[in-house]
């Protein structure tokens, strides 16, 4: 692309900055996930001679395959035969075997998790209540028993009313979304079709609700995994579930009550105005619109620049979206949620697969490209330019949505931080943004350690 013609703007100097945030970690996994297990499965007597399928997500968590690894090992202590359920609805293409090569990506597989990992798709329609379709995969409906084993965290797609409808619990991603969405497969967007209507989160804890009712998958419980804002295990926890409505309604608000304690551990952006954002990575492995869409407060059905979908959230006028993460067939469901991309972004992305998230998932725009730029230099002049402030820009560089302890940024967006009442570690003085020989951001040179 030849960008002569397009405005330019003087990339200002930057300062490195560092967010302190709460950092609860664990310090022995195996014995919180035994103890996690323990409020599932209080008794040994209850696997002994069963299959029990344990769900697999889609999402990059860092301790996934470490926690299906040790509670494959206890099942197996109890007489259990455990099997790993790819539990992905639309992602990794939509197919088996993309499901288990996500899975591998995760570092999920037959060998690091010691059992069987199954990528069947094939689903049963359960039934229709309230016009949500429930469907379920056919590898769940084979097992004696299953665990939801997820991460408890805010989703991306989900925005309650306040105050929450009559009957519902607040649920976003954890136990209900896998269990409806997750063994859902290619199916997943029966859920998403009421977006727009009864909405996404009443038609996940609906769908749920029958299928732990009805009985025809025997649901034992869930085991969660809260992450603090370092991308850092900060507590497994485990509860179970029966098929009477005063146990879902127990089970769902015990979800909720860790989804409250996950989100006061989430990283936040600390600014109220960012004219130009920078994302080095995007990808679905690290949120599912490739950016939290309630850490840059854009939402997935059509943002507008500068208005943010969430109260507390920056207005944020143009985001450049860098790399797109390895390990996704591809998927860049999110782009829609920038401005600008680069060449390299553009070269990685699958248009096949990201179109069926994004259609699945009710949100077409997220497939739409931005504007392709050569490189971060190019991308980061044309932004600026078309920015509120282009004379004193608020430009703030971060890894990813995952990652926000470090950042850079100009002076004047240290200065609007101080404004929104944050108090932001300077690190050291201001600098040019280093180039590579490329012309993209040499995010290591300055951030040793997150490539």
């Amino acid at each position: 692309m030849n960008t002569s013609r397009l405005p330019k703007s003087p990339i200002p100097s930057v300062i490195p900055v560092r967010q302190r945030f709460d950092r609860p970690r664990v310090k022995d996994l195996a014995g919180a996930t035994a103890a996690a297990l323990a409020q599932v499965v209080p008794d040994p007597a209850l696997v002994r001679g069963k299959v029990v399928g344990l769900t697999a997500p889609s999402r990059g968590i860092r301790d996934i395959g470490p926690v299906l690894r040790l509670l494959t090992g206890v099942l197996r202590s109890f007489g259990a035969t455990p099997k790993v359920l790819t539990a992905m609805g639309t992602h990794g293409g939509g197919t088996a075997e993309g499901n288990r090569e996500t899975a591998r990506n995760r570092g999920i597989d037959p060998e690091r998790v010691g059992a069987e990992v199954i990528g069947d798709i094939e689903t049963t329609h359960l039934d229709t209540i309230d016009e949500v379709e429930v469907h379920v995969g056919r590898a769940a409906l084979s097992c004696d028993g299953v665990i939801l084993v997820n991460r408890l965290k805010e989703h991306t797609d989900i925005l309650w009313e306040t105050p929450l409808p009559k009957g519902h619990f607040g649920l976003e991603s954890g136990w209900a979304k896998i269990l409806a969405l997750g063994l859902s497969h290619l199916q997943a967007l029966a859920q998403h079709q009421h977006v727009h209507g009864r909405t996404l989160g009443v038609a996940i804890e609906t769908s749920a609700r029958r299928i732990l009712r009805g009985g025809e998958v025997k649901v034992l419980g869930g085991m969660g995994i809260i992450e603090n804002a370092y991308d850092e295990t900060a507590r497994v926890v485990g509860a179970a579930v029966s098929a009477s409505d005063a146990a879902i309604d127990e089970f769902f608000a015990t979800e909720s009550r860790y989804l409250a304690e996950s989100r006061a551990l989430m990283p936040r952006l600390p600014f109220g105005e960012i004219d130009v954002l920078w994302c080095h990575w995007l990808g679905k492995n690290l949120s599912g619109q490739g950016m939290h869409t309630k850490t840059i407060g854009r939402s997935p059905y059509g943002a507008v620049q500068g208005q943010p979908w969430v109260p507390g959230t920056p207005r944020i006028f143009n985001i450049i979206g860098s790399a797109l993460t390895p390990g996704n067939h591809g998927n860049a469901i999110g782009m829609g949620l920038c401005e600008f991309i680069t060449e390299r972004f553009r070269a990685a992305v699958d248009p096949e697969v990201t179109a069926l998230n994004c259609l699945t998932a009710l949100a077409p725009c997220q497939a739409r490209m931005p504007i392709v730029m050569p490189n971060d230099r190019e991308a980061l002049a044309t932004a600026l330019a078309v920015s509120p402030r282009r004379h004193c820009p608020r430009l703030v560089l971060i890894h990813s949505t995952l990652k926000l302890a470090d950042l850079l940024v100009s002076a004047a967006a240290l200065e609007d931080s101080e404004r929104n009442g944050a108090s932001l570690e300077v690190r050291g003085e201001p600098r040019d943004v280093p180039f590579t020989t490329e012309g993209y951001v040499d995010w290591e040179a300055v951030i040793p350690g997150e490539k």
